[in-house]
């Protein structure tokens, strides 16, 4: 992928991969000639083909194995992984699964080179040193937290909270579409947003630059042609082998755009709704899309920038604003074929005026709120949010 070039991170992607040549790219990766002392973080998600990969590894290199990862990570499960005396002696690790423990692969493989607890960090110490040996394989097509900065973590309190440096990111990404076979259309849905959410917030944001802007609408535009596609494509084949490809591409290469840029109100929003409420993450970034479009589009440059896009999905369709008239037809329909709740009461949520207010206040404080163009006030969020009432 030519996105790449815009990622520290070196991608290797395959249709399938044997755990002898994984051992390889682990070596190669740790700058190791003979055995490993490799940690493995993951959890208990049945995916298809994970455990023979591990299996494999094992025959080959020692192998420690932490699974303790829950949704929406919490600080307490990473520590007690960090804080096992079987993680001591890692040369390596790597993390298989989808966000969440990709996420805790960063955090563990940041504490083994800057120590301390994480949730010190969450708070304000700075890290300050590059993360031990990290490679991170993607089990899901949504989160491109294989290729980011950042890791997304839940303190004592429950709060959520982003962590982002440079010096977090990993190593070595490995997209293996062989590991998506086993996921149901359901996630393979909510997943399949995320990366859409990140690609248009990268697009409305005030960050971006023509070549962020550029990566995200290549990235948007693949998930848009491949995810209703692999979300229909019920039979293991090798056209649904080539759409699962495509698909962590995409996620690839959104998540290498929210990188540089990061995301902005929606992913605001959707913390509040996993915090409180426990709706999954792509769900909870889906929820607020088409409301943040019309947002969004009242700047001329990300009508511009949206208007390229819709011409690449409707290459005979002319004007910009028909093309961005056609682009929010195109997310609408796909949210729709993808039954994703659009209201509060669609999350069996009953919710007034006063209580959108107490709940979502807290997202003032959040700089993702602040990366929207145009500008989102606290009195125009609250407005967006009562249409879903």
């Amino acid at each position: 992928m030519i996105s790449s070039l815009l990622s520290p991170v070196h991608i290797l992607s395959f249709a399938s991969l044997q755990g002898s040549s994984l051992e390889r790219i682990l070596r190669y990766t740790a700058n190791v000639p003979g055995p490993l002392h490799l940690s493995v973080v993951t959890d208990d998600a049945p995916i298809q083909g994970k455990q023979a990969l591990i299996d494999e590894l094992a025959a080959l290199t020692p192998v420690e194995v932490f699974d303790q990862v829950q949704p929406n990570p919490r600080t307490e499960d990473i520590e007690a992984m960090f804080h096992d005396k079987r993680f001591m002696d890692t040369d390596i690790i790597l993390g298989i699964g989808g966000g969440s423990v990709l996420d805790s692969a960063k955090a563990l493989a940041m504490l083994m080179t800057n120590k301390g607890s994480l949730e010190s960090y969450l708070h304000g110490k700075p890290i300050t040193t590059r993360s031990l040996p990290l490679v991170l394989i993607p089990t899901t097509a949504g989160t491109g937290s294989e290729v980011t900065k950042v890791g997304v973590y839940s303190d004592s309190t429950g709060r959520k909270h982003t962590l982002g440096s440079p010096l977090m990111s990993a190593h070595t990404a490995i997209l293996i579409a062989s590991l998506l076979d086993s996921v149901p259309p359901g996630l393979c849905a909510a997943t399949g947003l995320d990366a859409l959410d990140h690609a248009l917030e990268s697009i409305w944001n005030k960050n971006s630059t023509a070549i962020t802007r550029e990566c995200a609408r290549e990235a948007a535009y693949k998930v848009l042609q491949t995810l209703p596609m692999l979300y229909d494509a019920t039979v293991q084949n090798q056209e649904r082998s080539a759409l699962q490809q495509e698909m962590l591409k995409a996620s690839n290469e959104a998540g290498i755009a929210f990188n540089l840029t990061g995301t902005a109100a929606g992913h605001a929003i959707s913390f509040i709704l996993s915090e409180n409420w426990h709706i999954p993450h792509g769900l909870s970034c889906a929820f607020t899309l088409l409301e943040v479009f019309d947002w969004a589009v009242r700047d001329e440059q990300n009508r511009e920038e949206l208007a390229k896009l819709g011409k690449m999905v409707h290459p005979e369709q002319a004007g910009r604003d028909a093309l961005v008239s056609a682009l929010r037809s195109d997310i609408a329909s796909l949210l729709s074929c993808l039954k994703i709740p659009r209201s509060f009461k669609d999350l069996s949520l009953i919710l007034d005026s006063d209580t959108i207010r107490k709940e979502f206040s807290r997202v003032e404080t959040d700089p993702k709120l602040h990366n929207q163009t145009p500008p989102l006030s606290m009195e125009d969020l609250y407005t967006l949010l009562e249409t879903k009432r």
